[in-house]
């Protein structure tokens, strides 16, 4: 028995063959990119997701061919946050607003004047920030009427890529909770605020829980794809908290970073949890019925990617070019010899929830090397990830260990830099790619296969991580590291470089 996972990035999809043991027997990849028309806007062609789709499917086809076990189900997983306005005819009426976009600053701070931050934050789980999708509709109400208007639905990239293969419009728990518009204590789309979004129930998709069944490959989609007609599609819910499930994040205590194109840092709770100041999310877990504390950092692997994209172009037609990029940044010292990153290239959300932040590199010289651009970079999404980290344990409780994945943890220099940061020790496992496997494994369950996600995780996971333990020595550097960042940020703050929009630390 096999399970395909289609898991949809933000620059990327993946599509992957797991077996009932989690071993991974065939995989597709495609990558596109989102566009930026103006500063503090992204968007994304609606049309690259489903293209990718055809791409990813159609070449995990060619491993069934080749011998592989018929799969039981498609399972979905996907990034959130992003906002797709679809016609009557089910075609998009205009690029996604993704999840990084800030042009809804203004619409953000209404919210703020009406319903207070606490307000919003109680009932929702979320801050009220451009990050969400509540203030993308109002700023299509304000500024695109027309194309409000038109919309039969408004909904998410999951979404999307589901109807695309079944022609039902679906979203999960753990999908809605990022729109601003669900009771996070319920999990029920919350009338008061679709209210001020004016819209009812009928123009978002069905609500269910994660793991459910969606809807049946279409015939059009297996004559594209070379897949059965009828396979079932099951929506897993969000990126993260797959990547949550694959890394055990399946019981209160235990947590995980995951850096992808952004970072973010997931623990479990019992019960709807909230961070004092709001700083921190209260989401619904891709497990039924049940909850995490999250904090979101806009601008992690991405940041590595502009990285070589722009200060490496020797490195262009290189397909080890990020391994080489590692090996110079060992070369470089604790600390990366004074140079500093604040990672904030399309603005700060958790801790600071500050989105006119700006990326910076602090304290260059003419003796600075690119290796200490590279290891500045990783430092400081070490530092980001920390505070997080720190701010989800006044709630949680303590944290011992966190499990790391993403593409950026394949370094051990990464890694070895998060355990020194934390102060922690710090699990790898060999599936770095962890979003599609807890979409296995949350299909797995659905399909009958496991009679629990806890189950389903001590057989589906059968590597034991390996562990990274901070180096003692390190200690003071990264103290001081911690100290000189968060003075640096407070005083752009302070000085009305970065707005007064954020919290300071």
């Amino acid at each position: 028995m096999s399970l395909i996972a289609l898991d949809i990035g933000t620059s990327g999809m993946r599509a992957v063959i797991y077996g009932l043991d989690g071993s991974r027997r065939g995989t597709s990849y495609f990558e596109y990119h989102s566009d930026f028309p103006q500063p503090g806007y992204v968007e994304q062609e609606p049309q690259s997701w489903l293209d990718a789709a055809v791409m990813c499917l159609k070449g995990i086809s060619g491993y069934l061919k080749a011998g592989a076990d018929e799969p039981q189900a498609i399972t979905v997983t996907s990034q959130r946050s992003s906002l797709i306005p679809m016609g009557k005819d089910g075609k998009p009426l205009r690029n996604a607003i993704m999840w990084q976009d800030k042009r809804t600053v203004k619409q953000c701070e209404a919210l703020i004047e009406k319903y207070t931050l606490q307000g919003l934050y109680r009932r929702t789980g979320l801050r009220i920030n451009p990050y969400f999708v509540l203030p993308k509709i109002l700023w299509l109400r304000e500024n695109q009427r027309e194309i409000y208007d038109a919309a039969d639905k408004f909904i998410g990239v999951q979404d999307l890529v589901v109807h695309f293969l079944t022609g039902e419009y679906v979203t999960d728990h753990s999908q809605a909770c990022r729109t601003m518009l669900m009771d996070i204590k319920t999990f029920t789309w919350d009338r008061e605020l679709l209210g001020e979004a004016g819209i009812g129930a009928d123009r978002l998709p069905r609500l269910v829980a994660p793991g459910t069944v969606a809807g049946s490959l279409t015939r059009e989609l297996a004559e594209l794809t070379g897949l059965p007609a009828g396979l079932p599609v099951i929506i897993a819910g969000g990126d993260q908290q797959n990547a949550a499930v694959a890394l055990g994040v399946v019981r209160p205590g235990v947590a995980e970073a995951n850096t992808g194109t952004g970072s973010f840092v997931i623990c479990a709770v019992d019960r709807p949890a909230f961070e004092r100041s709001a700083r921190v999310l209260c989401q619904a877990s891709a497990i039924a019925g049940q909850w995490i504390m999250e904090a979101g950092i806009f601008n992690t692997g991405s940041t590595y990617r502009w990285m070589k994209e722009q200060l490496c172009p020797d490195l262009d037609d290189d397909p080890a070019a990020y391994e080489r990029m590692n090996r110079e940044a060992e070369q470089s010292r604790v600390g990366s010899n004074g140079v500093m990153l604040l990672p904030h290239f399309e603005g700060s959300a958790a801790p600071f929830w500050n989105p006119g932040a700006k990326g910076i590199f602090f304290n260059l010289s003419l003796g600075t090397k690119r290796g200490d651009m590279i290891r500045a970079i990783m430092e400081g999404i070490a530092i980001e990830i920390n505070d997080n980290v720190s701010l989800i344990e006044i709630t949680s409780g303590k944290i011992s260990t966190v499990s790391v994945a993403g593409g950026m943890v394949r370094s051990d220099l990464f890694c070895q830099i998060q355990a020194d940061i934390y102060n922690k020790k710090v699990a790898r496992y060999k599936n770095s790619e962890a979003s599609s496997l807890g979409a296995a494994m949350i299909a797995a369950v659905t399909l009958g296969a496991y009679g629990s996600v806890e189950e389903a995780y001590h057989n589906m996971v059968s590597d034991r991580p390996r562990l990274f333990e901070p180096v003692p020595e390190n200690a003071e550097h990264t103290l001081k590291l911690l100290e000189r960042k968060h003075k640096l940020y407070n005083a752009l703050v302070g000085g009305n470089v970065y707005g007064s929009f954020g919290e300071r630390v």
